[in-house]
């Protein structure tokens, strides 16, 4: 069945049907909100790297969980096994996994002792798109956004309300039931989705170092978004997402029965916005965020970690005239985290600890239009905290438009500071926290040039960026027996490298999309490659649609092999580069019923991402969507 299942996939998208080129179509350009810049911009006017994920192109991939579809972008880097529920943390343009800032809803996402999001439960769900700013971005959202932002949006109901009801089913017994509804009544509006997603999976270890026994999965998440709109010009929304979920794992040098993590996350946001004058909005965002994650290892120690924040951010924006806006505000947040772990061989007395921290930011960022073709924005933020020194960061950047008859192009650059406060673990983790240890600093310098041809069916561009660390935070082997190391500013690093892209519409139904990367991301004492920083990534994706009833994408993504941490015993680890591909269909059988097929690792490539773990193989997976 599942050799069949893949034959299918291979055949239908060899057979796509040739179609002749349409009369030339410019869509008028839309005013959206970015709420990563915290501004509203034409979609093409940035001076700001970024992307951004639609709707359209969640549905044509069809990934389960958002770190699969994040794989896939320009600049980043995602380091993750390929089984669900496993660990995966995200790099961006060579920064650490805590130094890239990811938001939900406005909320911030991390766990506080760990200093990092780990994507590993977060399934598409509910959600409406994804936004990419690259670059630090620390004058608009304080410590962690080093490396970029990461900001999910959820969905917002509109329109007379409608229901859905999905079903997955495939490779290593996995399957996913889902339950949607959305819509619109009078001044109020809403958006819920619950699904379930469980698989027998396979083992955390990799089978081809003798592992013999699966390690299962299970996830329940619960995503709603409600809104009212009053006084013409105001509005109040209730945002939350729950999820619970349950991972099997191995230990590092061996198959393991009995492991597993009970993972349960959490998070509300109340934002409140309203227009005082014609020419001054002003929005209001109360929001809370929980993480609380149990494990039984058999092989280390059992563990309670708690992680949670609570944050008000008051965000203005100021229209002057046409040519001249801003946006300013004011951000307090506290973070805690409590570990209230078990006894262990590496740790006298166990690891009970409890950590709290206070900060306000306060932030200006003004953007100034001139003859809609030169656009510059400045900005800077102060933020004071109770554990660490008050840092101040800035940021210029500026984009200049040129427009012919035969080619429109946009250069870019900006020029920015940002920073990144310890985590609760590099403090004060027994035998391995540095309460001495001082907050990451990093420089950044940014030039891109943008083409745009053939009424924009063709697009391509490319960034060079450059990123000075300074007082970089790395985890220092000390001793081998028994295997400890300390968190430690290890000193300075730089990373530079080249973002690349291309966008083609050949037909009117079908198009190419091309990233790649190139990164050298090194320890500036030593010249050597940070861990776990690839030196090239690319992908590729072809899409077709055929009479907006059959939908059909295929993708190949590359990655160069990358330097793993030095774990135990065991000297710095590296593991090859690999390239993957995967193919999505859906067929519209009518306006109640669609048809959803995918397969992954469509070569069979044998492959480890992180070292000595295990990744799927040629995988299979149907399913359907009914709408009512």
């Amino acid at each position: 069945m599942k050799t069949a299942q893949i034959l299918l996939l291979v055949i239908c998208m060899l057979l796509l049907p040739i179609s002749t080129l349409a009369e030339d179509n410019e869509e008028e350009l839309k005013t959206i909100e970015i709420t990563a810049t915290r501004t509203s911009i034409e979609e093409d006017n940035p001076a700001s790297n970024l992307t951004v994920i639609t709707q359209e192109e969640i549905k044509q991939k069809q990934h389960m969980q958002v770190k699969d579809i994040l794989r896939e972008q320009m600049g980043l880097n995602i380091v993750t096994p390929g089984r669900l529920g496993a660990t995966s943390t995200l790099f961006m343009r060579g920064a650490n996994a805590q130094s890239t800032l990811v938001l939900i809803d406005g909320v911030q996402v991390k766990s506080n002792t760990l200093g990092s999001f780990n994507f590993q439960h977060l399934q598409m769900d509910n959600i409406e798109r994804i936004e990419i700013l690259r670059g630090p971005q620390s004058t608009l959202w304080g410590a962690d956004a080093v490396g970029g932002v990461v900001n999910i949006v959820t969905k917002r109901g509109k329109g007379k309300p409608t229901h859905s009801l999905a079903f997955e089913g495939g490779s290593f017994a996995t399957f996913k039931e889902t339950f949607s509804s959305s819509g619109g009544i009078n001044n109020f509006d809403y958006a819920l989705t619950a699904s379930r997603t469980d698989s027998d999976g396979f083992s955390a270890f990799n089978k081809d170092r003798g592992a013999t026994e699966k390690d299962g999965y299970g996830n329940t998440t619960l995503s709603t978004r409600a809104g009212y709109n009053f006084l013409d010009d105001a509005r109040v929304e209730f945002i939350t997402r729950y999820t619970h979920a349950k991972t099997d794992f191995d230990a590092f040098t061996s198959d393991l029965i009995g492991n597993n993590s009970s993972n349960e996350t959490f998070y509300f946001a109340i934002p409140l916005q309203k227009s005082i004058t014609e020419w001054w909005d002003a929005k209001i965002n109360f929001n809370y965020y929980y993480d609380n994650i149990i494990t039984t290892d058999l092989s280390f120690a059992n563990s309670d970690i708690t992680s949670w924040n609570s944050t008000v951010d008051i965000q203005n924006n100021v229209t002057f005239n046409k040519f001249i806006s801003a946006v300013f505000g004011f951000e307090y947040q506290k973070t805690s985290g409590k570990n209230n772990s078990g006894p262990s061989v590496f740790a006298d007395p166990p690891f009970f600890f409890e950590f709290a921290n206070e900060s306000q930011g306060y932030y200006l960022q003004t953007n100034a239009t001139f003859f809609d073709s030169l656009y510059l924005t400045a900005g800077f933020r102060q933020d004071f905290n109770t554990r660490f020194n008050n840092k101040l960061t800035y940021k210029f950047e500026g984009a200049y438009k040129i427009k012919t008859d035969s080619v429109d192009i946009k250069l870019r650059a900006n020029y920015a500071t940002g920073f990144r406060a310890p985590s609760i673990n590099q403090l004060i983790f027994p035998n391995f926290g540095n309460p001495n240890i001082r907050s990451e600093e990093s420089e950044s310098r940014e030039f891109g040039i943008e083409f745009s041809l053939l009424s924009g069916r063709l697009s391509f561009g490319s960034t060079y960026f450059n990123v000075n660390y300074k007082d970089l935070i790395e985890g220092v082997t000390i001793s081998f027996v028994p295997f400890i190391s300390q968190a430690r500013n290890v000193g300075n690093a730089s990373s530079e490298g080249f973002e690349n892209f291309l966008n083609f519409k050949i037909l009117d139904n079908l198009d190419i999309t091309a990233t790649h990367t190139w990164n050298n991301a090194v320890d500036d004492s030593d010249g050597s490659t940070l861990r776990r920083r690839p030196k090239n990534i690319f992908s590729v994706s072809l899409h077709h649609n055929w009479d907006k009833k059959l939908d059909s994408i295929v993708t190949v993504s590359y990655r160069s092999a990358l330097d793993q941490a030095t774990v135990g015993t065991f000297s710095p680890s590296r593991v090859g580069g690999r390239a993957l591909v995967r193919a999505a269909i859906s067929y519209q059988v009518n306006k109640c019923i669609k048809l959803t097929l995918r397969g992954e690792n469509l070569l069979d490539k044998e492959y480890e991402e992180p070292f000595r773990l295990g990744t799927a193989g040629i995988s299979a997976y149907a399913g359907f969507v009914f709408t009512f």
